[in-house]
């Protein structure tokens, strides 16, 4: 069985690009680079989205804080919630989903 039954023609094109010395090499970068640059064209969209993480990332927890206040008082006994404003956002919640 032979391992190397290949030629090494795939390998000789990337040899072959190799520039020698560093001035053709910098001359060699400069005219690649001025002739062909890379567009990023990102959508409306997409940067409304990235506006929102932003302003999230940067805003202050407060659910955290109030569902330890919830949890704590959960645990001592001494939540009391609004019974009638409860029944009114369930409610309302069915009214808007009946529209």
């Amino acid at each position: 069985m032979k391992i190397n039954q290949f030629n090494n023609a795939p390998l000789k094109a990337y040899s072959d690009n190799r520039v020698k010395n560093p001035a053709e090499k910098a001359q060699s970068q400069s005219t690649s680079s001025a002739s062909t640059r890379d567009v990023v064209n990102v959508s409306s969209q997409a940067k409304l989205l990235g506006t929102a993480r932003q302003t999230a990332a940067e805003s202050p927890d407060t659910r955290e804080q109030k569902v330890k206040d919830l949890r704590d008082q959960v645990r001592a006994g001494t939540y009391k919630p609004d019974i009638r404003k409860t029944a009114m956002n369930l409610v309302r919640e069915d009214i808007d989903f009946l529209r």
